[in-house]
C-alpha cells in the first residue's frame, strides 16, 4: 500500500484556518486593500473594512475538500456573535481510504474570538493521523502572544490568521500560520475574475495568489466573500476547496 501523504496536514491547514520569526507586519484594517488590483475585484475599496461575516455569509461557510478532484472531506467556518465579540470556529475533517482501509486521517479545529476586525484570542487543535499539536494566542500589551509547537512568538495584534473568511487578509504582507504558531511572509496578487465552480453551480470570483513563505490560491466574490481555495500538496496532489453553500448564477450540479 502506498504511504499516505503525511505532508498533506500542513498544506490542508493552509486552507483551513490556517496559514497562516517576526517578519513584516500586515496592513492595518483601516487601510486594507490599498493595491488597485485588489480593490477592483470588489464592489468598492472599502468592501473589506468593517467586515461583518454574519451579514456576508450568514452563520456558516461550508466547503467540500477534494484531492485530485476526488472528495476526501469537509471544511466549515461558523460565526456566533456574543457579548465578548465574534466567535469563529473553523473545522476540517479528512479521510483518505485505499482498498477499503483508512490510509490517512486529519482533523482540525480552530476557535477564535474577534473584537472589531482584530483577533483577540485563538485556540487550535490538530490531529494529523494520530500526531497531535496545539496552538494558542492571547492579546497582551497591544500584541498577540502565540504559543505553538516551537515555543512562544509575539506578533502584531492586527495580523490575520488564514481562516480566509475575512478578505482583509488580502492586504497583508504577513499572516499567522495556525499550525506552527509562526507568522509567514506573503505577497498576495489578484488575477482577472472568472467563473468558479462550486458544488451546485458556478459564480464569478477573483483569484488571489499567495507567494513567498506560503503558496496557495484563494477566490473571493465581488462582496469579498471567500468562495474557493486550491493548492498543491508536497506529494504532488491538488487540494481544492469547493463551496457547498455559496449563491451561484447557474444551477448545474457538480459531479460528486
Amino acid at each position: 500500500m502506498p504511504s499516505p501523504p503525511k505532508s498533506l496536514c500542513t498544506l490542508v491547514a493552509i486552507g483551513i484556518a490556517a496559514i497562516f520569526p517576526m517578519h513584516a507586519a500586515n496592513a492595518s484594517t483601516d487601510n486594507v486593500i490599498e493595491n488597485a488590483a485588489l480593490s477592483t475585484a470588489f464592489d468598492g475599496p472599502d468592501t473589506c473594512q468593517g467586515f461583518d461575516p454574519i451579514k456576508r455569509y450568514g452563520n456558516e461557510i461550508l466547503f467540500q475538500i477534494r484531492r485530485n478532484d476526488a472528495p476526501v472531506g469537509r471544511h466549515s467556518v461558523t460565526f456566533n456573535q456574543g457579548r465578548d465579540g465574534l466567535q469563529v470556529i473553523a473545522q476540517s475533517n479528512i479521510d483518505i481510504s485505499f482498498l477499503g482501509f483508512n490510509a490517512y486521517s486529519f482533523t482540525y479545529r480552530s476557535e477564535s474570538l474577534w473584537q472589531g476586525n482584530e483577533m483577540a484570542a485563538l485556540s487550535v487543535a490538530v490531529d494529523d493521523d494520530g500526531e497531535r499539536t496545539i496552538v494558542g494566542a492571547t492579546r497582551e500589551n497591544g500584541n498577540l502572544v502565540v504559543t505553538g509547537p516551537d515555543g512562544i512568538q509575539t506578533v502584531p495584534a492586527n495580523i490575520f490568521p488564514t481562516d480566509h473568511w475575512h478578505c482583509g487578509v488580502l492586504g497583508s504582507t504577513s499572516v499567522l500560520n495556525t499550525i506552527t504558531g509562526k507568522p509567514n511572509n506573503v505577497d498576495i496578487t489578484a488575477k482577472p475574475s472568472e467563473m468558479l465552480r462550486t458544488t451546485n453551480g458556478t459564480l464569478r470570483a477573483t483569484e488571489f495568489s499567495y507567494d513567498g513563505e506560503l503558496k496557495t490560491n484563494a477566490w473571493y466574490d465581488h462582496e469579498g466573500r471567500w468562495v474557493g481555495l486550491q493548492f498543491e500538496a508536497r506529494d504532488g496532489s491538488t487540494i481544492t476547496y469547493r463551496c457547498m453553500n455559496c449563491a451561484t448564477k447557474t444551477a448545474q450540479q457538480a459531479q460528486p
